[in-house]
């Protein structure tokens, strides 16, 4: 059971490490401390997110692909419960250490139901997006993005029952957070190769395509604030179009190094307060154009 375990958990973040990639390691659980630090300091305002943890915990179990495999194990569903406990175990520390003991006991009731649920199967929903990123549509379809949607117009209700601008807020960066989420999704080599636009061509073609599918996500985030009549946030909407382009610049700038990209776009957000950031945006995007064109010559 413990081989099966440590195999699933291997698999999960198979794309963000290569194999006995110990550094890369090493810098995911730095940052997952230094997160933790940050969270628990301000516990009062994050506490209502966990929200959004546990239901991506349901979006990893209905989008499985090996339940069926699992079950041939007579004890899958202990495997799938410790599995899901260990992706919750930050949650949990946060828990504990803030003394909120019943929220932990949720948290393993969550955990235990959810682990025995079975796979729903859904019919594939369309999107009108543009098809020259196809990850827009394999990401809302494999991590069923468009279920957090309710979350967050639930947010948004929440922050407009209790007068509370800090839940507008975090309604605006969790739509940045699944407008980003295309952009970290690699096409194959052979794909960017067989393009007939070359090197900035080709990625200005990719911001066209982000451009156009923003608009069409951004109308639901245009319906909420309408119902809520939130008229200053809808200004901000535009802005959050900065956020994809910016890591599509990201994801040329480091095609081959995924987690470099990750890491590197999350300190780029965490000091752009600072200003100073923004001045590596041309030298991203000339080393994203460079990429393109050594990928599309070689």
């Amino acid at each position: 059971m413990i081989a099966i375990l440590t195999y699933l958990i291997r698999i999960r973040f198979r794309k963000l490490f290569g194999k006995e990639d110990y550094l890369a390691i090493s810098l995911l659980l730095t940052g997952i401390g230094v997160l933790l630090y940050f969270a628990n300091k301000n516990y009062s305002q994050y506490a209502n997110f966990s929200l959004f943890f546990k239901f991506d915990i349901a979006r990893i179990h209905f989008n499985r692909k090996d339940l069926e495999l699992l079950k041939l194990n007579p004890y899958f569903n202990t495997i799938l419960f410790l599995e899901y406990s260990i992706y919750s175990f930050p949650i949990l520390v946060l828990l504990l250490i803030n003394q909120k003991f019943i929220g932990a006991v949720y948290l393993f009731i969550f955990l235990l139901l959810i682990s025995r649920i079975p796979k729903i199967n859904q019919k594939p929903i369309h999107y009108p997006f543009k098809m020259f990123d196809p990850f827009w549509v394999v990401s809302f379809r494999k991590n069923k993005l468009l279920l957090f949607f309710p979350l967050i117009f639930l947010f948004g209700y929440m922050g407009f029952q209790n007068n509370n601008e800090n839940l507008y807020y975090a309604v605006l960066v969790f739509f940045a957070v699944i407008a980003c989420i295309p952009s970290f999704e690699r096409e194959e080599l052979i794909h960017i190769k067989a393009s007939c636009y070359i090197g900035k061509n080709y990625l200005f073609q990719q911001y066209k395509a982000v451009c156009s599918n923003f608009i069409y996500l951004g109308f639901l985030l245009v319906l909420l604030f309408v119902v809520l009549q939130q008229w200053f946030l809808l200004a901000l909407i535009p802005i959050l179009l900065f956020f994809p382009m910016l890591n599509l610049l990201f994801k040329y700038a480091f095609f081959e190094r995924k987690i470099l990209h990750s890491i590197f776009f999350t300190l780029f957000l965490g000091n752009i307060i600072y200003g100073f950031p923004l001045l590596l945006i041309p030298f991203l995007y000339i080393k994203a154009i460079k990429n393109l064109n050594i990928i599309q010559n070689a």
